[in-house]
């Protein structure tokens, strides 16, 4: 039984040798480097020419105006962005669970924009919310009314930017729509026959037994709305005003721009602990709201 064991750990090491050397180079390393370059004063990676500074660079970051702009920003995508985007997927899914003909291509044709590239989507939608020539304002000219400076207004940038998301939300709609069709159809109707209307069966049997689905797209949502990037650099590229301008941007900005190597490492792992910490609440709190079938 001991050599039996022991070729099963062999066996199981083996199987995972490609991800441990990929997890080791794609993340340990760069991760590592990160962490060593965050404590220096290095303008450029590989620089033979620098010194440690301790956390000089941390104390500069949060002495930065751009920094809390930016801070402000990501924490509306996340605080505000994924409660929304959320419920947009939720709203989505139970319409496509509808049993009405034809559903299934509705379907397919909500999943596409999930396929198209991001960076095409910006563009496209760069064009839709064009303040001179924009297919919106074209429209809104038809019906007699004035020309919005969409992307350009510190008002509207924000909920485009969520609206956008919801655009792309397919996986996390394909996602839901799973976890809707293994809802028990028996619960409902043993609820219906007990009296309970929709609106209560919704609230005390559907979102119970989706309840995991939900914590898993908060949790890949919030990670994304922290390392948003594309939509704030090519919608508006941080504006107006820093009004879209992400706490990645700022980590773009410092490392290309302004060739300070060093203080993007140290605004990298700032945010990589504020993931962190936002993640280790995430899965605290869920133990009070999220239902697991096999649990008693």
């Amino acid at each position: 039984m001991k050599g039996l064991r022991k070729y099963d750990t062999l066996l199981f090491f083996l199987f995972i040798l490609p991800w441990l050397i990929g997890f080791s180079i794609f993340f340990l390393a760069p991760f590592g480097t990160a962490g060593f370059y965050a404590f220096t004063d290095s303008r450029l990676p590989g620089a033979a020419d620098y010194s440690f500074v301790g956390f000089d660079n941390f104390v500069t970051m949060m002495s930065d105006p751009i920094f809390g702009k930016s801070l402000g920003n990501t924490m509306f995508f996340v605080l505000i962005g994924v409660p929304v985007v959320t419920t947009g997927m939720l709203l989505l899914a139970m319409l496509l669970n509808l049993d009405v003909k034809g559903i299934a291509l509705f379907r397919t044709f909500y999943y596409l924009p999930t396929l198209v590239p991001i960076v095409a989507t910006v563009i496209i939608w760069r064009l839709v919310f064009n303040s001179e020539f924009g297919i919106l304002n074209g429209f809104l000219g038809l019906l007699g009314m004035g020309k919005v400076d969409w992307l350009g207004g510190e008002h509207t940038i924000k909920p485009i930017i969520i609206l956008l998301q919801v655009w792309i939300s397919g996986s996390g709609v394909l996602i839901f729509l799973a976890a809707l069709k293994n809802v028990p159809r028996h619960l409902h109707e043993a609820a219906g026959i007990d009296g309970a209307g929709r609106v209560r069966r919704f609230f005390t049997i559907t979102l119970p037994m989706i309840s995991p689905s939900i914590l898993f797209v908060v949790i890949i949502q919030t990670m994304y709305n922290f390392q948003m990037f594309t939509e704030a650099l090519l919608l508006s590229k941080g504006g107006p005003n820093y009004a879209s301008y992400t706490f990645v941007y700022n980590i773009y900005k410092s490392a290309f721009t302004d060739l300070k190597f060093s203080m993007a490492m140290s605004q990298s792992l700032f945010l990589f602990a504020l993931i962190a910490l936002f993640t280790l609440v995430l899965m605290r709190l869920s133990k009070k709201f999220v239902y697991y079938e096999g649990e008693s």
